[in-house]
């Protein structure tokens, strides 16, 4: 009767002990995939942010060109002007 329950008590334990591993493999398994998805989601919402900054700038810097254009042409109006004026004098 001992030596049944020494076999009785030893299966408990290791299947006590195989389950402890599963729990603990599935745990981690399940950590990784939670730990990948925050890492994933954190890089998405850096990248968005870059996105949201660089229309910005982009939106600025198309401004910025169409003010050039717009000085250009009234740059080239004036000498046009000019170059009238002195051809006039001529």
């Amino acid at each position: 009767m001992s030596d049944l329950a020494g076999n009785v008590l030893k299966n408990n334990a290791t299947l006590v002990g195989i389950l402890g591993t599963w729990v603990v493999t599935i745990g981690g398994l399940l950590w990784s995939v939670a730990s990948t998805n925050a890492t994933y989601d954190l890089r998405i919402s850096h990248i968005e942010t870059e996105l949201t900054n660089l229309d910005a700038r982009l939106d600025v810097a198309e401004t910025f060109r169409m003010e050039i254009r717009s000085d250009l042409a009234e740059i080239k109006t004036d000498l046009m002007w000019i170059r009238k004026d002195l051809e006039a004098k001529n």
